[in-house]
């Protein structure tokens, strides 16, 4: 099945690929997510339920590209294939659109019927990336969203005083 989201996160292009990078960062957030990992061997490790109760595993690799603006990515063991790509648009200074696009099939042809029927996994993936927004909704504490570059401390905005412009 095919799936494609747009989300945003308030940073530049390079700083949104290194947050999406880490999901030991933000795993926390996911509802239903037990394990988000990066393994020893550079694999991110999935492991999640959706609503009615199967168990998704899933161990994805980055597939080489030239786009610096893509990150294409497949499954190299799970019980799903998936075959997908986030690209990264710079909207303005500091706002970067994401646009994931996942092409998935379960292996089990019971499950591929559920899923057909109830959009499961769509609406886990709808729900995940709500929360994957709210937790980037503010550009990272000492990063100017415009270059990615640390804030110099005389512009960090909690260190400024009431009597400064």
């Amino acid at each position: 099945m095919l799936i494609q989201k747009t989300f945003h996160l308030h940073c530049g292009q390079e700083a949104a690929r290194a947050r999406l990078a880490n999901p030991v960062g933000y795993r926390w957030r996911f509802a239903g997510v037990e394990t988000a990992e990066i393994t020893p061997e550079k694999k991110a490790h999935f492991v999640f339920r959706v609503v009615w109760g199967f168990r998704v595993d899933v161990e994805l690799v980055q597939l080489p590209g030239e786009n610096p603006a893509q990150t294409l990515f497949r499954s190299s063991r799970g019980n799903v294939r998936v075959l997908g790509a986030l690209e990264y648009f710079p909207i303005r200074a500091g706002l970067t659109e994401i646009v994931l696009t996942l092409d998935y099939i379960l292996d089990s042809p019971f499950c591929r019927l559920v899923d057909f029927l109830c959009h499961s996994i769509d609406h886990f993936l709808n729900r995940q990336l709500t929360q994957l927004e709210a937790h980037f909704a503010q550009p990272l504490e000492g990063i100017r969203a415009d270059t990615d570059l640390p804030t110099p401390i005389n512009h960090h905005p909690r260190l400024q005083g009431a009597d400064d412009g």
